[in-house]
């Protein structure tokens, strides 16, 4: 449960989002689990008539997130696979602090009843799409790599190590209350080999920068193959290019050929289909 002084805060920032337009006014996030740290914003989610803003604001001695959304945009999020990862547990523990129309309510009675079934065919369409996108990286990274250019190619290769994490939560159906955990929680989804190449694409351990950028093509790899039983033509021959690219033409052949066995085994697993949620 948040804490008093939290509830004070957020009760107070409500009444100024009420008197803008706000119908509906809800505590997310760390301090609406109850379990924020000294330095953790308070985020607020108002329901009004902006399609949509953001505003940072000091209050209380404390940081607080303001974004405020038409009621449908927020609906939106619960059926969007780009989206439905973090909205659906930040909904079903959201906190109201204004809601005198029931708005908020009925929000976090969706969120609780949501499952992945009427989305799954989308989510997997979204997922092979999202990591065929991002073979445009990979040029990118391989390219910035021959030209010596390492500013460039640090920036490819931070998001190929920080991006990848949010697709693959969609394909392994993981919700998460915060993006703190994500990358860490896919890394235990997706097992040693992809632990090891995040954390080296990250420097974690101080690699030299080019293992580090190596490292962020392998996580790309890896990618493909986890999902790889989803792309269509076209998109086979983009990501199948793009590990050509980076060195990786071996590892393609084999995720063409495991990619049907690969599918039956991921669908087959206890509980796939309806995921799993971290919070921490």
């Amino acid at each position: 449960m948040p804490s008093d002084l939290t509830l004070s805060i957020a009760r107070e920032a409500a009444e100024g989002l009420a008197g803008d337009g706000a119908e509906a006014v809800v505590l997310v996030g760390s301090h609406a689990r109850g379990d924020a740290g000294p330095e953790s914003d308070v985020d607020l989610l108002a329901v009004g008539p902006q399609a949509f803003s953001f505003r940072l604001e000091r209050r209380g001695g404390s940081l607080v997130s303001v974004s405020s959304r038409q009621l449908g945009s927020y609906r939106r999020e619960l059926a969007d696979p780009g989206s439905v990862c973090a909205a659906v547990p930040g909904w079903r523990e959201a906190v109201p602090v204004h809601d005198p129309l029931g708005i908020a309510a009925s929000l976090i009675g969706e969120a609780k009843a949501w499952t992945w079934k009427p989305l799954a065919e989308r989510c997997d369409g979204w997922v092979a799409e999202e990591i065929t996108s991002f073979a445009e990286e990979v040029h990118k990274l391989v390219s910035a790599l021959r030209r010596g250019n390492r500013t460039a190619a640090a920036v490819q290769r931070s998001l190929l190590a920080t991006r990848l994490a949010p697709i693959l939560a969609v394909h392994r159906r993981i919700l998460y209350g915060s993006e703190n955990a994500l990358w860490d929680t896919v890394g235990s989804e997706m097992g040693e080999e992809w632990r090891r190449a995040q954390s080296s694409s990250l420097g974690l351990d101080g690699e030299p920068f080019e293992q580090t950028c190596r490292a962020a093509l392998e996580l790309y790899g890896l990618a493909v193959d986890d999902a790889g039983y989803l792309f269509d033509e076209r998109q086979k021959r983009v990501v199948s290019h793009a590990l050509e690219l980076a060195g990786l033409a071996d590892d393609w052949k084999q995720i063409a050929e495991n990619s049907s066995r690969r599918a039956a085994c991921i669908r087959d697993e206890p509980g796939s289909s309806k995921g799993f949620e971290v919070f921490s």
